[in-house]
């Protein structure tokens, strides 16, 4: 069972508990009535069921859940992020999220290592991965002439870049 990040947590929203949650997904309406992982960088989760999902702006969400019913509750999970099953959003065994790449190692077809993707910056046309190493950046558009292999396994990005790609 395969978990996706969908938002984290930064506060709340009102005294009833309700959660406000930074997340780049449009519609995750899908995930009301399920359970979902709420995991915090030092290792701590909980299991909770989410009942409501309201849109506060176009990043920002309100998050009900059956569990949390007051703003001591709520503000304790501040910081956490929001994990469910990758299976829910309706995606097959060969597709993922541009945002899975964040973190992987990229290297090139001839297996120069690049560095890590750390960002990925969405435009009109599509995605572009920010690849880091050290005080340099490489931008490389996630389309398929550049992007040849994404191995979740190895988490590592195969890339094919053209002259003037890098730094």
């Amino acid at each position: 069972m395969e978990l996706i990040s969908v938002g984290k947590i930064s506060g709340t929203h009102h005294l009833m508990g309700t959660l406000k949650v930074s997340s780049n997904f449009e519609d995750l309406s899908i995930i009301v009535g399920s359970k979902v992982v709420v995991k915090h960088t030092n290792g701590m989760s909980r299991i909770l069921t989410v009942t409501n999902i309201k849109k506060l702006s176009p990043k920002r969400l309100a998050f009900d859940f059956e569990e949390i019913t007051n703003k001591t509750e709520g503000i304790a999970l501040s910081g956490y992020s929001i994990y469910i099953r990758k299976d829910i959003l309706g995606l097959e065994e060969d597709e993922y999220y541009a945002s899975d790449i964040i973190g992987m190692m990229a290297v090139t077809v001839d297996g120069e290592e690049l560095g890590e993707i750390t960002d990925l910056m969405e435009t009109a046309g599509h995605d572009i991965y920010v690849i880091g190493k050290g005080k340099e950046e490489i931008m490389v558009p996630s389309v398929e002439e550049f992007v040849k292999d994404v191995d979740f396994k190895k988490r590592v990005v195969i890339f094919d870049l053209i002259e003037g790609m890098r730094p």
